[in-house]
């Protein structure tokens, strides 16, 4: 007979079990282009000042400031216009007092302008400029630099890359970069009960659901996914899929087979095959985790009901994968009131679902077995084992899916 789970282990220590076993992430170089997404593995350090010359803020005229003050709108000054001078061009004359020059959002600004004058400001017939306005020195001019420093860090090692990002290491003229590779993550799904999406549905089954929102899930931590497919509950066919996962992946992931029942073979493959490290972990929804180790490398069953194994992917894998890459955290966060009380259970954490409802948190509560929970859901709480009741109105911090 099966034995219960024994000692639950918590989810930080299911996280230091896993990270002690996943292997380095090699390096690569590779175009601009093709950085989305992808994890610096070095400092990035800009080779030039951004701009590199001065320049101005706005279409206008550029003026010596002193030549500007005291203008308004009773007492208008007078400038002559000398040159006009647009984006990209070199300036080829020099202010001397009583002249201006036109010029256009981004133009280099001759190098004894002072400051710019708004268009906005100003009245232009034939050659004369009229200003209502004064200039203080430095106004709307751009200095060499301003945003970005020569021999400055731009972008930090384990930065992942955004199209912002990318966007400023265009500015310092980067072409190439080093990154780290994608994870490799091999996933299956187990049971007897699930038939594959499109198949007929004979009564008393369902269709596979987690292999579509695991699969979907590695995608979107931009790693490279190994899809083992649907497996049977058949100890000699899950120990194929878990050795063909270990030989072409860092990871191997799947779902269902690791709890209780008579047919949950997952702990006795990989004890089998392996060694079982953890099963069973302090979390809600989550318990039936297990943490094993074959040739070296990690095998992690996440829970069969479909929202326990996505909340458990986002939970354990995420910050996993995080690891492997050496970048920080990246959930975007929003703090939001309780919509209602939510008592907890002391020694779990909670994995909570939640709908963010203008400035409350609502508590999505239909059960780990829906897959709605989640779809229905704009993000989830996390709710830690020595909490025991958290108030209405309680301020929270909602993890956005």
């Amino acid at each position: 007979m099966k034995q219960g789970f024994g000692r639950l282990a918590s989810l930080k220590e299911a996280k230091e079990v896993i990270e002690k076993m996943i292997p380095k992430i090699s390096e690569e170089e590779i175009a601009l282009s093709d950085a989305l997404a992808k994890v610096t593995a070095e400092e990035v350090h800009s080779k030039i000042d951004v701009p590199h010359f001065r320049k101005a803020a706005m279409d206008g005229f550029a003026v010596i400031a002193e030549d500007t003050f005291s203008a308004s709108n009773t007492h208008p000054k007078k400038l002559e216009i000398i040159d006009s001078i647009t984006a990209g061009m070199m300036p080829k004359k020099e202010l001397t007092t009583g002249t201006c020059i036109e010029i256009t959002t981004g133009a280099a600004l001759p190098k004894n302008a002072t400051a710019e004058v708004m268009v906005e400001n100003t009245e232009k017939e034939g050659n004369i400029l009229t200003l209502y306005k004064s200039a203080s020195p430095g106004e709307n001019i751009i200095d060499i630099g301003s945003d970005v420093k020569k021999g400055s860090v731009v972008m930090a090692k384990g930065t992942r890359l955004t199209p912002a990002l990318i966007g400023v290491l265009s500015a310092v003229g980067l072409t190439k970069l080093k990154v780290k590779k994608k994870p490799v993550i091999a996933y299956f799904s187990t049971g007897n009960e699930i038939v594959a999406p499109g198949e007929p549905l004979p009564e008393t089954k369902i269709y596979d659901i987690n292999t579509a929102t695991i699969t979907q899930a590695i995608l979107q931590q931009e790693c490279e996914l190994i899809n083992l497919g649907l497996i049977k509950d058949d100890l000699k066919a899950i120990k194929s899929a878990v050795l063909s996962g270990v030989e072409k992946a860092d990871i191997v992931l799947l779902s269902g087979g690791s709890s209780l029942g008579g047919e949950d073979f997952m702990v006795q493959a990989v004890a089998e095959l392996g060694e079982v490290l953890i099963h069973g972990i302090a979390v809600k929804p989550g318990k039936p985790v297990l943490i094993g180790k074959v040739n070296g490398k990690p095998v992690i069953g996440l829970p069969g009901y479909p929202t326990s194994a996505l909340s458990n992917f986002y939970i354990l894998i995420v910050p996993v994968i995080d690891s492997m890459l050496g970048c920080k955290g990246r959930r975007n966060t929003v703090q939001k009131k309780l919509s209602r009380k939510i008592s907890s259970t002391i020694g779990r954490y909670e994995f909570l679902a939640v709908k963010v409802v203008g400035e409350y948190a609502v508590p999505v509560m239909k059960g780990s077995s829906a897959i709605t929970t989640l779809s229905e859901s704009d993000g989830f709480i996390g709710i830690d084992e020595n909490v025991e009741v958290l108030e209405k109105d309680s301020l929270v911090e909602v993890i956005l899916l």
